[in-house]
């Protein structure tokens, strides 16, 4: 379930770097899904040291898998089940990291959409200056949909926004992100 978790809350946080299957593959999984595939474009941005800014919102309670469940001694499931009430009121968090895009990465494609296997992801538009798509994930229980959009303002700015559901065990936990991308110069250090 951590990874499951893990995974949602980096489509969440879904400003560079992202993880897992590259914009072509997920240009793949369209073309094979889709009557009319879209065209991916790569997006108008420079390559190099980024900063991110992202505020990830979460809202309800994420149910635990029955498999999980049933490795845990009583008093862990107990443990575990009013942590996790506790923290299903909402929550937001804020985050700011630098990391490095490549003129490969770009060339590429490589949005790097998600991380699991357990994820298909469809492109449903794509220019030089907007990326869309939505992402449905099936892992251990738990059934996850989200919509993610990023706009590249100009070459120096990317804003993006994301929006999840993720069902499990009779349980919903909604998730928004949104983010603010800015390039601070061509040498990326030692950022990846």
């Amino acid at each position: 379930m951590k990874k499951f978790v893990t995974m949602l809350f980096g489509l969440a946080s879904f400003g560079f770097p992202l993880t897992g299957i590259d914009a072509s593959a997920a240009l793949a999984q369209t073309q094979k899904s889709a009557q009319s595939p879209i065209k991916l474009q790569s997006l108008n941005i420079k390559p190099g040291l980024w900063e991110s800014t992202r505020t990830i919102k979460r809202a309800g309670e994420m149910g635990i898998p029955p498999e999980m469940l049933n490795r845990l001694t009583p008093e862990q499931r107990t443990r575990m089940e009013e942590r996790m009430k506790a923290n299903s009121g909402g929550h937001t968090s804020t985050e700011t990291e630098k990391h490095c895009v490549t003129k490969e990465d770009l060339e590429r494609d490589r949005l790097k959409i998600a991380e699991a296997k357990a994820c298909t992801t469809t492109v449903v538009n794509s220019t030089s200056t907007n990326v869309k798509g939505k992402i449905v994930c099936e892992t251990a229980g738990m059934h996850a949909t989200g919509m993610l959009e990023l706009v590249a303002v100009d070459p120096e700015h990317v804003n993006g926004s994301y929006h999840s559901t993720v069902d499990s065990n009779d349980h919903t936990m909604n998730l928004e992100g949104t983010w603010t991308s800015k390039w601070l110069g061509s040498s990326c250090g030692d950022a990846k």
